[in-house]
């Protein structure tokens, strides 16, 4: 396959070999390395992954999505954030019933600090401002670019 516009650097063999976590940082290391599709810091990446929730022991959908801060090309598994989905879809709700909400506002500033309570396994990256579109987006795997 041919592409006139990007660099198709996939290798379906090494990814086959990574488990979901390393295969979303390799593909936001592809993503971020092309510059003519993004800039320093390059945009987010996200996957959502059943994990075995710590506490429960119950399988659950994870939202993995690249932290606040950082650069696609260079990021590692300790650069994404990792928050339960279920509690994040719920955040829906809770920004609905708000008086003061739309585009720069108190209700979407009072939405970023409401990330903190949705943390899967208390990883202490904090979340992309675009942690809602990625939860809310139905795809498994979501990547947008700057």
């Amino acid at each position: 396959m041919k592409f006139d516009y990007v660099n198709y650097g996939w290798d379906d063999a090494k990814a086959a070999k990574l488990d979901p976590v390393e295969r979303l940082v390799y593909r936001s290391n592809l993503l971020g390395s092309d510059q003519r599709i993004t800039n320093t810091g390059g945009g987010n990446t996200s996957s959502k992954i059943k994990e075995t929730d710590p506490l429960t022991r119950e399988i659950t959908e994870v939202l993995w999505v690249k932290g606040s801060g950082g650069d696609l090309r260079t990021s590692k598994r300790d650069n994404f954030s990792s928050l339960y989905q279920n509690k994040l879809l719920a955040l829906q709700k809770t920004y609905s019933a708000m008086a003061d909400k739309g585009l720069k506002n108190a209700g979407e500033d009072a939405m970023v600090g409401m990330y903190f309570h949705t943390t899967f396994n208390l990883n202490p990256r904090a979340s992309s401002i675009d942690t809602p579109l990625h939860s809310f987006i139905p795809g498994k795997h979501v990547d947008h670019m700057h």
